[in-house]
């Protein structure tokens, strides 16, 4: 009883110490699965690695991939995923390998589903979904939602099985505007009629750029690599990440990504930033949109921002895709150290009263997350948790078939001896009868 309570009193402690942190929040999802989508999950990993350099901790992000074209047999570079040419090789002038050691993804492959992004924007998991794959985000957080993939009109596609509606979408935010689950929001969608995926959306506080209007498409950026094959990333995905990539890293961020500000080889294009206009907060959300439509696209991008909560040239950049101004980032979405040690004390004497709750309850408060590296089934266990229903259920059918198909050879071979043994019975009467 005592441990149970302990437990409790932990898990609302952490709670209300993350919602009170705000903080900046990013969910990316990149709905596409098979090798020839290769530029939707450079998208994602191109805006997930930006925005770590620029600050926000992999504990506040939801990386959602479908698909890792790095780990397919097709993939010359294998475990390594560009956006730009030139990949594989170890020289200063190799673009940014974007599936970094330390690259941690939340979803992947049928894991990323309607139903799973649905459940990370309203927060209403399944029991034992563990902190690392929750949006813990409060009222006083601004939200970054990305999204990229195959899309149409209000709809935008997973796996080629199933759609995400606008509608869904629309109710989704505004279940996250009434349960305060964010202060500002950021819809970034990068999709064939993008525009469309939050044409039901009139919560508050919001602002939403989209790769292309109604009854447009989106392209992919320039030729399709020689050595890969396919195209290697989207053009608004590519000049966003070139935009984000000249600023300053921030102090915090992973030293991988420090190296200079040319992302790497990631892209060409104009200078990424200009005069600083948003109050000392480095280029505004207007630099960025003016940058990116003042490249060469094949598509027009399209920017709602009548519930902005402030005009574009007054927000900075970093509002959305850095760490906050008054923020530092940490491993943990945690408040003062006060409230450290009442949580860590809290632990302790639940493990000493209760033992097993104790474990429990730590498994569910971790944030340890899968890293994206690509690894044989041979090479690494796979527990029966983490293996998804329909494989489970092919497993079992696959075993069920075994045992039907001993079984039946059982019976096949009875039968045989049987019919045998009648036989040699039926010779001996005849041959005693005729003799």
């Amino acid at each position: 009883m005592h441990a149970a309570l302990c437990t409790t009193l932990l898990l609302v402690l952490l709670v209300s110490c993350s919602r009170a942190s705000g903080g900046n929040w990013a969910v990316i999802v990149s709905s596409s699965r098979y090798w020839l989508n290769y530029r939707h999950s450079s998208n994602a990993f191109g805006v997930y690695q930006a925005i770590r350099r620029l600050g926000i901790p992999d504990s506040n992000i939801i990386l959602m991939v479908s698909e890792q074209p790095a780990c397919s047999p097709r993939n010359v570079y294998a475990a390594q995923l560009y956006m730009s040419p030139g990949g594989g090789n170890t020289s200063s002038t190799s673009p940014l390998n974007l599936l970094s050691s330390d690259a941690e993804v939340d979803y992947r492959g049928r894991d990323v589903s309607v139903d799973s992004v649905l459940r990370v924007l309203t927060g209403h998991h399944l029991a034992g979904t563990p902190a690392s794959k929750r949006l813990r985000s409060g009222p006083g957080s601004r939200v970054l939602l990305y999204l990229t993939g195959h899309g149409g009109d209000e709809f935008l596609k997973f796996h080629d099985e199933e759609e995400l509606l606008a509608a869904d979408l629309a109710s989704a935010v505004h279940q996250m505007a009434a349960g305060g689950r964010y202060g500002q929001l950021l819809l970034v969608a990068d999709t064939c009629q993008a525009s469309t995926l939050y044409s039901q959306i009139d919560a508050p506080n919001m602002l939403a750029v989209a790769s292309s209007k109604l009854g447009k498409s989106s392209y992919a950026h320039g030729y399709i690599d020689p050595v890969v094959g396919q195209h290697l990333v989207d053009q608004i995905s590519l000049h966003l990440h070139t935009f984000l990539w000249r600023l300053p890293p921030h102090p915090a961020a992973p030293a991988a990504l420090t190296h200079p500000a040319d992302g790497g080889g990631s892209g060409g294009g104009r200078r990424a930033h200009g005069r600083r206009t948003s109050g000392g907060g480095g280029p505004s959300m207007q630099e960025l949109i003016s940058y990116i439509t003042g490249q060469q696209l094949a598509s027009e991008i399209e920017v709602q921002a009548e519930r902005s909560p402030r005009r574009l040239g007054a927000m900075p950049v970093t509002d959305f895709f850095g760490a906050a101004a008054d923020q530092m980032p940490t491993k943990h979405a945690t408040a003062d150290p006060v409230s450290m040690r009442s949580a860590a004390a809290l632990t302790q004497l639940a493990q000493q009263d209760g033992g097993q709750s104790g474990i429990q309850q730590q498994q569910q408060q971790q944030h340890g997350k899968a890293v994206a590296e690509c690894s044989s089934p041979m090479q690494t266990e796979q527990h029966w948790q983490d293996v998804p229903l329909f494989e489970l259920l092919q497993a079992a059918g696959a075993t069920v078939n075994s045992a039907q198909q001993q079984r039946h050879a059982t019976e096949a071979a009875a039968v045989a001896a049987a019919w045998a043994v009648a036989v040699a019975l039926s010779r001996l009467l005849l041959f005693r009868r005729w003799k």
